[in-house]
């Protein structure tokens, strides 16, 4: 089924944003654009991966999303984390954090999902200069998770993950909602906490879920 491109008024609620902040964000040639005619058309998943990149890179625009309508904990699930995952590339990465997720009953289609997750990271990775990824898929609808997730996950040895510095990953963050505010919240609060000074340390600290867990207790 083709997807139902977005006008001008349904991107600018999506970003959060002026309808005449958008219209810049075209015109300066930053936003992906479907121009017909008079009219500006988006299509929604290369407005979610550009905002998702936006936020990734510290580069978003004003009004950022609020917080999520729940703590970060609250998404999370002791089958959900991962204080050693073996993985030595992204491709097996990619793989094992979807293992996670399907292992703890969340997903419809456990295949459908990863190959949702490497689309995403075709574009941009969603790795970031503090050694960590905010791993998402590209698309997401209501077959996409059973309910919205966060899952953690520490790799035994860095990987080179795709940060343009190359600098390796070894924290990685699996996020999934199929409400797309709340998956715009979810991101722009764990890139928040990229600096934080001691919830990355606990979580590479970490030997045990329980203590990956124990982690979000420092948060504010």
């Amino acid at each position: 089924m083709p997807i139902r491109l977005w006008n001008l008024a349904e991107t600018a609620s999506f970003l959060n944003l002026e309808e005449k902040t958008v219209r810049t964000l075209v015109t300066a040639g930053e936003l992906p654009c479907v121009p017909q005619g008079n009219r500006l058309l988006f299509d929604p998943e290369e407005v979610d991966a550009w905002y998702s990149h936006q936020l990734i890179r510290h580069l978003a625009p004003p009004h950022a999303p609020e917080a999520p309508p729940r703590p970060l904990l609250a998404y999370c699930r002791l089958e959900t984390m991962a204080p050693a995952l073996p993985g030595r590339t992204k491709p097996a990465i990619l793989k094992e954090l979807t293992a996670l997720a399907e292992n703890a009953g969340l997903l419809y289609d456990p295949a459908e999902f990863l190959e949702a997750l490497r689309k995403r990271e075709e574009l941009s990775s969603t790795a970031m200069a503090e050694g960590i990824a905010l791993v998402h898929p590209l698309t997401r609808d209501e077959y996409t998770c059973q309910e919205p997730f966060l899952a953690v996950a520490h790799s035994q040895t860095p990987v080179f993950f795709g940060e343009p510095s190359g600098i390796p990953t070894d924290l990685f963050f699996l996020l999934c909602s199929p409400d797309p505010q709340e998956h715009l919240q979810l991101l722009a609060q764990l890139c928040q906490l990229a600096t934080h000074k001691t919830f990355l340390p606990a979580l590479r600290q970490a030997t045990t879920p329980q203590e990956m867990m124990a982690a979000f207790s420092l948060l504010p």
